[in-house]
């Protein structure tokens, strides 16, 4: 005799295969999904801290020196009100203005500050940190850290700049990236 249909066990044989093996496809899906969301959380806080970084060392680099006709300034120096965490660097505008631009990670925020303007924020979670470097005579080639003061700053010769950006994601995981570069500046 011909068979023409499933008994019932068989059929629930075959969902609870079917179910099996759509469970595993599932949980290797989401596994995938939450491996690919927290790489791209990755890219972002090396990205972020790369650019913190990079703005900073680039102001650096196109600093200006203040010249005694400068106003508000220090006299010989690029840079003004150095910390561990903040730096105001000179540079010239279209006009051949002195522009004041101001670097500092405030309450865990990297922020730009063009002159006495609203402070532009860009990312939260970040610390900068600056290491200030002098010679006692510029063509040697070991370097002292100090703390700069404004009367000192003319001193400057190289900045450490190093920046950490930490994202937090809502599953509780953490990613965190650090960048640093040493600027040797142009104009000293």
């Amino acid at each position: 005799m011909k068979r023409a249909a499933f008994t019932l066990i068989e059929l629930l044989v075959g969902v609870i295969v079917v179910g099996v093996v759509m469970s595993a496809i599932l949980a290797a899906f989401i596994s995938l999904w939450k491996s690919q969301g927290a790489a791209a959380g990755m890219a972002d806080t090396q990205l972020n801290a790369q650019q913190m970084v990079s703005t900073v060392a680039n102001a650096f680099r196109g600093a200006t020196l203040c010249a005694s006709t400068d106003t508000g300034c220090t006299v010989g120096a690029n840079a003004q009100d150095a910390s561990s965490s903040s730096c105001t660097i000179y540079s010239r505008d279209s006009s051949n203005n002195l522009v004041k631009t101001t670097y500092a990670v405030t309450n865990g925020n990297y922020q730009v500050t063009v002159g006495t303007g609203t402070p532009k924020v860009f990312f939260g979670n970040a610390t900068l940190t600056l290491t200030y470097y002098t010679s006692a005579n510029y063509y040697t080639t070991s370097m002292t850290t100090f703390t700069p003061t404004n009367s000192t700053i003319s001193s400057l010769i190289a900045v450490g700049i190093t920046g950490t950006v930490t994202q937090f994601e809502s599953s509780g995981r953490t990613a965190s990236s650090t960048y640093s570069t040493l600027v040797s500046l142009a104009n000293r």
